[in-house]
């Protein structure tokens, strides 16, 4: 069984996010959608309520496991004996970056394979911190998360006013 993980804050998890985990759908069996917990940032969302928000996007597909981590990947990834990480890319800032990040973490885990998806052109503007400038400034951000996921968003939103 070909086994992915596709890590990170995910604060909140967008449309873009999304296309990413369908497209690893399309080519693993299983996609470990890990979500990252850095003590050293204050999440809009919790940690609790993130994963929530993504099991809302998946509740019926058995093929995708939600989960959380701290630490470094590459040790989850040693612990969970998985050895393919996807990164979505939307430009070559992206691209840059992810690179260099790929290299680090084949330094650590060097059997490690990273998977590059670019996202479409209709997704490119879209990422976790513009989500949360709309959001803290009260616009509507419900065609950048997915559908199944804006409704309990909302309601977290208003239960924390």
């Amino acid at each position: 069984m070909k086994t992915c993980v596709f890590a990170g804050s995910f604060d909140p998890f967008t449309s873009g996010h999304e296309y990413v985990v369908q497209k690893c759908l399309e080519m693993f069996d299983r996609v470990v959608i890990a979500v990252g917990v850095n003590v050293d940032k204050k999440p809009m969302f919790t940690d609790s309520e993130r994963l929530e928000i993504i099991n809302k996007v998946y509740a019926d597909n058995e093929r995708v496991c939600v989960v959380s981590f701290s630490g470094m990947l590459t040790d989850f990834m040693k612990e969970n004996d998985i050895k393919i990480t996807v990164r979505g890319l939307r430009d070559q800032d992206d691209f840059k970056y992810e690179n260099v990040m790929a290299r680090y973490n084949q330094d650590m885990f060097p059997q490690i394979i990273t998977v590059y998806i670019p996202t479409p052109a209709t997704l490119t503007h879209v990422s976790s911190s513009a989500i949360r400038n709309i959001i803290e400034n009260h616009g509507d951000f419900s065609a950048y998360l997915p559908q199944k996921a804006v409704s309990y968003v909302k309601d977290l939103l208003k239960d924390n006013k």
